[in-house]
């Protein structure tokens, strides 16, 4: 995922800063349009702005001279992509050694616009969410004994992941799987056959999701080969939301030793003292992953704010505040406005997305053809609101850009 990026366009011509903007927010970029040089100042001075498309041919102050004058200051801090219909080699080079990253001939032409920009942004993450490697080079004492706990399980033929579904399991699950393995999703896949089945798959692991949601006849089954799954030495994971004493119970008829195999992921909610320590590591994870990103740090307030943050109840939930506040702080301090700013945006997504699940209950009650535009509108919500950009978005729907761009606009859907 990139990190959200602010450009600055400025152009005296309406037509060119407009049409520019349209096709960079397109793009998935956060575009400020400024007229003249004065507009571009202003801009500059309250906006974190991460690289500026400047014409050159301006009639109030010229793009050379507005350049020169943030050099002079020491204000060129992003990249400055200069633009001229007019220009002459001389002209480019002068932009250059003032401190232009490149410079662009109008008719600019798509391709080549998102070249030179691809090309001058250094700021992009490489990385949005924790990895194995996060607890492989953590100092931090929870997450080192954590590590061990999960380490033990290497070696045990029958192992269970317990706690929320999502990357923080899978990511446990990746420690203990070092080759492919035979996913079970499904109770149709369980049968007498699953050992030889996921021997001829050459695997060594068998990954079962929501076991305790089978039938007592898939189950039975598994039982049944639990003399067979210790002599083909096949690694038996299984990954629940939750494990009851009953369900401890079937899985011991499995494996006698199975109470030493369960890990449970981190519970934050019942240990909020952890989430200042981790905050702090899960940020340093990201800066050191994405080194041209800059310097970040918490401001103590801002932790203390997290830590009482009744939301957060796992390493999941964690891990996409602590990103969404990197990305979304202006200044090197995360505050306790960052913090409040990002639960604004959140809670109006949320109320959106409920709008959403209540509107569905009554597509069913609808003509057809309404209840199809009425999809789309929550289709289309539903994805914007987790910040995806039209490319992407066309990429998802398999609908052609310029149709969906025409389609969100009929369906009055703001992008």
């Amino acid at each position: 995922m990139k990190k959200i990026i602010n450009i600055l366009i400025v152009d005296d011509e309406k037509d060119i800063r407009e049409s520019l903007g349209d096709i960079l927010i397109d793009e998935g970029f956060n575009v400020f349009l400024a007229k003249n040089a004065s507009v571009a100042i202003k801009y500059k001075k309250k906006q974190k702005i991460d690289l500026i498309l400047l014409d050159i041919w301006m009639p109030d102050i010229d793009g050379i001279s507005l350049l020169k004058s943030w050099a002079k200051n020491k204000e060129i801090n992003c990249p400055v992509l200069m633009m001229s219909g007019h220009g002459t080699i001389d002209t480019a080079i002068e932009a250059t050694k003032i401190g232009a990253t490149d410079f662009l001939e109008k008719p600019i032409s798509l391709q080549k616009l998102l070249k030179s920009i691809s090309g001058a942004l250094k700021k992009s993450v490489e990385i949005d969410k924790i990895d194995k490697y996060f607890l492989e080079n953590n100092s931090l004492k929870y997450v080192n004994d954590f590590k061990t706990d999960l380490q033990a399980l290497k070696n045990s033929y029958f192992t269970a992941l317990v706690g929320p579904k999502g990357n923080f399991i899978n990511v446990c699950k990746s420690i203990l799987v070092s080759s492919s393995s035979f996913q079970i999703d499904s109770q149709d896949l369980i049968t007498t056959n699953i050992i030889k089945v996921a021997q001829a798959k050459g695997t060594k692991y068998i990954v079962i999701d929501n076991f305790f949601n089978y039938t007592d006849e898939k189950k039975n089954i598994f039982i049944s080969l639990a003399e067979e799954i210790r002599i083909s030495k096949i690694k038996i994971i299984i990954i629940e939301s939750s494990i009851n004493e009953e369900n401890l119970n079937t899985l011991k008829l499995i494996d006698r030793s199975f109470e030493n195999n369960i890990l449970l992921m981190p519970d934050l909610n019942s240990d909020k003292d952890l989430i200042p320590d981790l905050s702090i590591s899960i940020l340093n994870f990201y800066l050191e992953k994405n080194k041209d990103f800059g310097f970040k740090e918490f401001e103590i307030s801002a932790l203390n704010e997290l830590r009482v943050n009744k939301n957060i109840t796992n390493i999941d939930t964690l891990d996409g505040i602590i990103f969404s506040l990197m990305i979304g702080s202006q200044t090197e301090n995360i505050t306790i406005t960052d913090i409040n700013s990002l639960n604004k945006s959140l809670t109006n997504s949320n109320k959106i997305i409920s709008e959403d699940e209540h509107r569905i209950t009554s597509l069913f009650n609808q003509p057809l053809r309404d209840a199809r535009d009425n999809f789309e509108i929550m289709y289309f919500n539903f994805h914007l609101q987790n910040k995806i950009s039209v490319a992407d978005l066309a990429k998802k729907s398999g609908i052609e850009r310029t149709h969906l761009y025409r389609k969100l606009k009929q369906l009055k859907i703001k992008f």
